[in-house]
C-alpha cells in the first residue's frame, strides 16, 4: 500500500503537475487529509534517500523528496502543519511564528554531506515571498571570511535549535545551533544568527561580543573522530541575582601545541566548558562554565 502511495505521488511530480485538487486546497485546513497525506509520502520519500549505495541515486531520491516538499510547502495552511514524523528532518519554528527552518542532510560517499533546506515565512503580508529555498555553497565559502549570506548562498549545516532575542537596535535576531560534516577528517558546529532584512532572511549577523565581535557566526571544527557538546541550557549561568539562559560547548584543542590549525587533531578537553549568555543584545563570552546545573539564588 504505502509503496503504491509512493509510486503515485513520484508519478505526478514527474507528469509536473503537483496540484492534487486545484484551487480549493490553497485553502486547506492544516490537520486537513490531504496533509496527513502528504506527510505519509514525504516520510515514505525521506526514508528512501539513504537505501541506495551509490551517490547518484541518493541524490535523486533526494531530489523528488525536495520537489514534492516544495510543493506541499505552497499550500496556505502548511506552515501551522508539523510534519514531526520527519524523523530526518529538522523542523524548527521561531518563537514569533514569524518562520520556521526545516533542514536536512544526505550522506555520501568518502564521509561527504550535502544539506539542503527551506525557510518558510508564516505571517500574511509575506505570503508572496514565503518560501525560500536553501541552496549549500559549503564548498565555495571559506569559513573563516564568511559573512552574511543570502538563502542562495547557504553556509549549510542541520539546525537543531533557534534561540530569539533582540539586539539594541530593537531587531529580532534568531540564533540557530547547527551540525555539519564538512569532510573526512573534520566535524563543525556552528552557532549562526539569522535577521530579517528588508524582507528577506540573513544568514550570519555581527551578534557577539568579545573575541567574536567581527564574527557573523561561529564555527567549531574538531576530528570527526570524536563529538562535541554544543547546547542551550535555560536557567543555567548565575548573573547577580538571576539565572540566565546560556549556550554551553566544549572547549576544543589540539592532540598538542604543533599541531594548532589543524583541525582533524582536535578535540574537546575533559571537563571544560565555555559558554555565552545575552547582555545589552549580544552574546557575551564566558571561559570555564560549570557544566553543573547551579543552584538557584537564595530568596532575601
Amino acid at each position: 500500500m504505502i509503496r503504491t502511495a509512493f509510486m503515485i505521488v513520484f508519478s505526478i511530480i514527474l507528469s509536473g503537475s503537483l496540484v492534487f485538487a486545484g484551487a480549493g486546497l490553497r485553502d486547506a485546513d492544516p490537520d486537513s487529509l490531504y496533509f496527513r497525506e502528504a506527510e505519509d509520502s514525504l516520510h515514505a520519500m525521506a526514508t528512501r534517500i539513504v537505501q541506495p549505495e551509490g551517490d547518484d541515486e541518493r541524490l535523486l531520491n533526494n531530489q523528488k523528496f525536495k520537489a514534492w516538499l516544495s510543493e506541499v510547502l505552497t499550500h496556505e495552511g502548511s506552515f501551522d502543519y508539523p510534519f514531526d514524523s520527519l524523523s530526518t528532518v529538522s523542523v524548527l519554528y521561531s518563537p514569533d511564528k514569524d518562520f520556521r527552518l526545516i533542514t536536512w542532510y544526505v550522506p555520501l560517499s568518502g564521509q561527504q554531506f550535502r544539506y539542503f533546506g527551506y525557510l518558510q515565512r508564516g505571517k500574511e503580508e509575506t505570503l508572496n515571498s514565503a518560501l525560500y529555498e536553501l541552496s549549500d555553497h559549503t564548498g565555495q565559502i571559506r569559513a573563516e571570511e564568511a559573512g552574511a549570506l543570502k538563502p542562495g548562498n547557504w553556509y549549510g549545516a542541520y539546525y537543531y535549535e533557534m534561540i530569539h532575542h533582540q539586539d539594541e537596535q530593537g531587531t529580532n535576531v534568531y540564533t540557530m545551533l547547527g551540525w555539519k560534516g564538512d569532510n573526512p577528517q573534520t566535524r563543525i558546529r556552528v552557532i549562526e544568527p539569522l535577521v530579517i532584512r528588508d524582507g528577506d532572511p540573513v544568514f550570519g549577523h555581527t551578534a557577539f561580543d568579545g573575541p567574536y565581535a567581527e564574527n557573523h557566526r561561529v564555527i567549531f571544527e574538531y576530528s570527526a573522530a570524536v563529538s562535541m557538546s554544543l547546547l542551550y541550557e535555560r536557567d543555567f549561568y548565575q548573573k547577580g541575582d538571576s539565572l540566565r539562559h546560556m549556550i554551553v560547548f566544549d572547549r576544543l584543542e589540539p592532540l598538542n601545541e604543533g599541531l594548532r590549525g589543524h583541525y582533524q587533531f582536535y578535540k574537546p578537553e575533559v571537563n571544560i566548558f565555555d559558554g555565552m549568555y545575552i547582555e545589552d543584545g549580544k552574546w557575551v563570552l564566558v571561559k570555564d562554565v560549570d557544566a553543573r546545573m547551579p543552584a538557584p539564588p537564595e530568596e532575601k
